[in-house]
């Protein structure tokens, strides 16, 4: 990574969350932080917590990028994105997001965040190339973590991929150390 890259951290999360809820407060406040740290705030560009996110990084000076689908065609983006881009279906979008993220944070949602977090989880599996830092922000994660370990054929090291944070501030720090570890090794 060039010292003159904008870090990108791709964010997923609920689509569903009302904007009074907690859901959208952690996710305003990460989105804030993340541009206060100079990360750009990369999400699926709709509604709840993704519209927190990239509303917490605009109103703190932040870039957006919002990657879309055909498949929602009925949706209408935020209007907190700086930027989109439009893909032809589901696992298109992921993929890009994967491809340009540095790093993912992943907070409670439902069917397309498990999505979103299987299929990086598992790219960074398959390829160590594409390992980039996957943090799961919120208590409810270590509970789902414990289950998947209990009731499917996860293995401690596809666990050791993932990371657990409890707040949006512990989140900021861990990308910190990660990303910048991630830049001095590539740099040797």
């Amino acid at each position: 990574m060039s010292p003159n890259k904008a870090r990108i951290v791709a964010v997923f999360g609920s689509s569903r969350v009302a904007s009074s809820s907690a859901e959208y407060a952690e996710a305003y406040t990460l989105g804030k932080l993340l541009a206060q740290h100079g990360f750009v705030v990369m999400n699926g560009g709709y509604q709840g917590t993704m519209e927190a996110s990239a509303r917490g990084a605009r109103e703190a000076g932040g870039h957006t990028i919002g990657m879309l689908s055909r498949e929602f065609g009925a949706l209408t983006p935020n209007p907190y994105l700086d930027e989109t881009w439009v893909a032809p279906d589901l696992y298109t979008r992921i993929r890009e997001m994967q491809r340009r993220a540095d790093a993912f944070v992943v907070l409670k949602g439902s069917m397309g965040t498990l999505a979103e977090l299987a299929l990086v989880w598992n790219f960074a599996k398959i390829d160590a190339r594409q390992r980039k830092p996957i943090l799961l922000l919120g208590e409810a994660w270590a509970n789902v973590l414990r289950a998947l370990r209990e009731h499917l054929v996860v293995t401690p090291d596809e666990v050791e991929l993932l990371e657990v944070v409890e707040t949006p501030a512990q989140a900021i720090q861990l990308l910190e150390e990660r990303l910048r570890w991630k830049h001095d090794g590539a740099s040797q």
